[in-house]
């Protein structure tokens, strides 16, 4: 169910599974005789006959809405509509030409469709009970955390059901069907209770339902975050260090090779390492190391230092792609100026727990505490470490003495 392309089919299945079984829980396990064998008209029917049948005529009778599911073909559609109206052409000519089978759709009729009708009126008031329940209870009280007047309200709402279902049962239905009276039999407050239950389950359900969506959603923001993120990749970047070369190239300067092999590195990391949810956080610590030596060659050295302290042991590590490398770019893209001054970057790790810091001074005098202001680096870092660690990260940025300070922590364990 990639990207849940076929989550309504999915629901829709889901649901229709749901009822069938329950279908077949008052059908079978409450119906009449079921505790020895059936008799009816000559035919010596099991329990699993009747199981079988019942849940024959109930796809059978389903085969129409067929054509409120999305996504299935409409030459699909018209072949299983045809099946629904062949098989009842021919009952009807089979009843009209009082042929020997139409012995056998009598019986059916008489016996199966009668119970199917029953059980199936049965359950109205449980569903309108359910649904209700789920599209507008927890609709409008969850959200708002009204978990108090949810439940006074979904107690009325089963209260209100089960009287409804006994009254249903007792004033019409037992009139209308006087040879079935196995479900008639439930009192009031078991009725309440039977629908409290279905709410109950149905609830627990629909509320994991959500929870998992959310978790495919952030899932897919995160993918999409990423992304943005390797389009959002600063260009001035490529093109700065294309100048470098160009310049080195001019100069007939050995590091030549060197310079255009580490951009060559970076760019393949940045654009096919960096698919998967995960890499190696030695790799992405490595990457680091290119950025800045890649970084060091387009630089005043008079003018400003550059120091990288790495710590720890990263083999075996995992951690999600192109965290780190934000940040270590804001410290170049803000911290460069006139003036001097040292940009510093320290990685750590130990104990499944990372550490990245960066100092850098604050060029033109550019307030970097907002991180709106503080570029889309530190803001998109911020996003994704709320959307892929959650409770397991910390990042807080500050300024002060005209210097912008960084201090990301990830528990990777």
């Amino acid at each position: 169910m990639k990207d849940l392309k076929y989550k309504s089919q999915f629901v829709a299945a889901l649901h229709l599974l749901f009822w069938i079984v329950s279908f077949n829980v008052f059908n079978s396990f409450f119906s009449r005789g079921i505790e020895s064998a059936y008799s009816l008209d000559g035919f010596d029917l099991t329990w699993w006959n009747v199981f079988y049948i019942s849940n024959i005529i109930l796809l059978f009778i389903l085969l129409p809405f067929i054509w409120l599911v999305k996504g299935i073909g409409r030459k699909i559609k018209w072949g299983v509509t045809s099946i629904f109206f062949i098989v009842i052409s021919w009952g009807i000519l089979s009843v009209f030409f009082n042929t020997d089978q139409a012995t056998v759709f009598a019986i059916i009729l008489g016996y199966f469709l009668d119970n199917f009708l029953y059980v199936l009126i049965f359950h109205i008031t449980i569903i309108a009970a359910v649904y209700l329940n789920i599209n507008l209870l927890i609709k409008r009280y969850f959200p708002q955390g009204k978990f108090g007047l949810y439940l006074i309200s979904a107690l009325g709402l089963a209260i209100a059901a089960g009287a409804i279902n006994y009254a249903l049962f007792d004033l019409l239905i037992d009139q209308l069907f006087p040879q079935l009276f196995y479900i008639s039999w439930f009192k009031v407050w078991e009725l309440i209770l039977i629908i409290i239950g279905y709410m109950a389950i149905t609830t627990i359900v629909s509320l994991l339902w959500q929870y998992w969506l959310m978790l495919i959603e952030n899932r897919e923001q995160a993918r999409h975050e990423l992304s943005a993120l390797k389009a959002q990749i600063n260009p001035h970047f490529l093109f700065n260090n294309l100048n470098t070369i160009y310049a080195l190239a001019v100069k007939g300067d050995d590091r030549t090779k060197d310079v255009i092999l580490q951009l060559s590195d970076f760019l393949r990391y940045v654009l096919y390492d960096t698919s998967s949810e995960k890499i190696e956080l030695e790799k992405e610590v490595e990457i680091i190391k290119i950025y800045v030596e890649l970084q060091k060659e387009r630089i005043n050295k008079d003018i400003t230092e550059i120091v990288l302290n790495i710590e720890g042991e990263f083999k075996g590590a995992g951690i999600a792609p192109l965290l780190l490398l934000p940040l270590a770019e804001n410290c170049f893209k803000h911290g460069i100026g006139k003036s001097r001054g040292t940009i510093q970057i320290d990685i750590q790790y130990s104990d499944h727990q990372l550490r990245f810091r960066t100092i850098n001074p604050i060029a033109r005098r550019e307030n970097m505490v907002n991180p709106e202001q503080g570029g889309i680096g530190i803001k998109n870092v911020e996003k994704r470490l709320n959307l892929l660690y959650p409770n397991k990260h910390l990042l807080t940025f500050t300024e002060e003495a005209d210097l912008f300070k960084v201090d990301m922590r990830i528990n990777l364990d």
